[in-house]
């Protein structure tokens, strides 16, 4: 037999046995305790109940929260997880948050892909364990977020970029473009222009000093026809359905506008960047000092020029950080592979650090935090109690914890976010028999500042961390002169 195709062969099993390894090891790492209700992460209740609302009327393309038209987040995580519900007949935790596990395994792989093309076999198994033990990768892996989505549209887009690049025959290359450019449309429609943003800087920096890379050229066209494809799969049905009023709301949205709400200094991430890549962050000098002698690395180039354009927009944001992490891990890594060879600190650092930080992920979820919070979510507990008080058809005005209450309830019909303006007197004025409202200390003395005193008598009241939660009921169907 051909020696080359033996040894060909014989990569082709390692390379295999790597990815399953990965995917072992990942599945480990986020799985456990994934349907956790002790802790929610920042508006995770409230896409899960976009994703209940999409399961339950069957519509994937417009995200509707609490019946209304949800125009934040295009409905790619969404929709995922409303057909894994719909599925299942019943909504839950685990579902919700799968898309985002699933992306987060694939985005493992795919950084292992990266590494593997552009450095070598440790150094792409080195990142990817490492990448896998960050807690600011692994973390947003087991929150129903979308970034997960974006952050794997991202590096996969890359790996079919450098597929692109290589010396291939010319409709291969064109292919893999286009099929760079489709993952990086996912990534746009997911959430918002950083899906291409991030490749194109990729391509731009990573065939420096290769002579096997070529930037694509005129396979920017087939790049270009890949994203345009993604967006227009979802925003022609869009169009369509409404004669472009939702598409026009999503892509002119606030969230967009990141010229607006700056909320810290451009150094803001420097912190968040050391903490949440522990514990490879650690081995930052060594990598400063492997550039310094080595002069440029393509991954901490990537790295470095997302961290500048994040840092440059006024909103910071903590999950900005999440499409940074795999191009990190693997620079760092690739130093932590040579310095290896010849520091026995640096190598029996890193065999400690990466698996513990490995083991700490789902050590924390399926031991430590069952211990530190027995319970589950004070608001969920609290939501709980008012659905087991409240008639089934009853309305209940809510000043705040609608979406934990149409989530707990399993509806939607009959739950209205009452807002803390002028509006809300009239709004309670024309309340109907069994009308309930749930607010807080804080909104209820809001409330009392812009309407008369409410004949409602209190039939719940818990205390949640500073604030106590209560259910009133409301008395009569009418009060107050107009």
């Amino acid at each position: 037999m051909n020696f080359n195709v033996v040894k060909k062969f014989e990569a082709r099993r390692a390379y295999s046995f790597d990815l399953l390894v990965l995917v072992a090891v990942s599945v480990l790492v986020i799985f456990p305790a994934l349907g956790q209700n002790r802790h929610w992460a920042s508006r995770e209740i409230r896409h899960a109940e976009i994703i209940r609302e999409m399961a339950e009327s069957g519509d994937y393309l417009v995200p509707k929260l609490l019946g209304k038209p949800y125009f934040d987040k295009p409905p790619v995580m969404h929709a995922a997880a409303a057909v894994l519900t719909r599925i299942a007949g019943e909504p839950s935790m685990t579902l919700v948050r799968m898309p985002s596990a699933v992306a987060g395994i694939l985005g493992v792989l795919a950084t292992y892909g990266v590494g593997l093309l552009l450095l070598d076999r440790s150094t792409a198994l080195v990142g990817a364990f490492a990448l896998l033990g960050m807690p600011g990768y692994s973390l947003m892996a087991r929150q129903a977020r979308p970034d997960m989505i974006l952050c794997f549209s991202i590096i996969a887009s890359c790996l079919f970029l450098i597929l692109g690049m290589r010396k291939y025959r010319r409709i291969p290359h064109m292919l893999s473009l286009t099929l760079a450019g489709l993952l990086a449309g996912l990534g746009v429609i997911t959430k918002g222009p950083f899906g291409v943003l991030f490749p194109v800087l990729f391509a731009i920096f990573v065939p420096f000093r290769r002579q096997d890379l070529k930037r694509p050229g005129i396979g920017w066209i087939g790049f270009g026809i890949g994203v345009v494809t993604a967006v227009a799969a979802w925003a022609i049905p869009a169009y369509l359905r409404d004669g472009g009023e939702y598409l026009h709301r999503v892509i002119f949205q606030p969230d967009l506008d990141v010229g607006k709400g700056g909320n810290g200094s451009p150094f803001y991430y420097v912190w968040l960047v050391m903490l949440l890549a522990m514990p490879l962050s650690l081995f930052l000098p060594v990598a400063i000092l492997d550039l310094r002698r080595r002069g440029y690395s393509a991954m901490l180039a990537v790295a470095g020029a997302i961290f500048i354009v994040i840092s440059c927009i006024p909103q910071k944001r903590r999950h900005y950080l999440l499409p940074l992490y795999p191009f990190l891990a693997l620079g760092i890594a690739a130093s932590i592979v040579r310095h290896s060879k010849t520091s026995k600190l640096v190598r029996r650092s890193a065999w400690v650090l990466i698996p513990l930080s490995v083991v700490a992920i789902p050590a924390y979820y399926a031991i430590i935090q069952p211990i530190v919070q027995p319970s589950e979510d004070p608001d969920m507990l609290f939501a709980k109690e008012v659905i087991s008080v409240v008639e089934p058809d009853a309305r209940i005005y809510c000043a705040k914890g609608e979406e934990e209450l149409a989530w707990v309830g399993r509806r939607h019909k009959g739950i209205y976010k009452l807002h803390i303006d002028s509006s809300a007197s009239k709004t309670l004025r024309q309340a109907e028999l069994k009308s309930y409202m749930v607010t807080d200390e804080r909104s209820l003395a809001s409330l009392l500042k812009v309407t008369e005193s409410l004949p409602i008598e209190l039939i719940l009241a818990r205390k949640i961390g500073r604030e106590k939660a209560m259910l009133f009921r409301i008395k009569e169907k009418s009060f107050g002169v107009p």
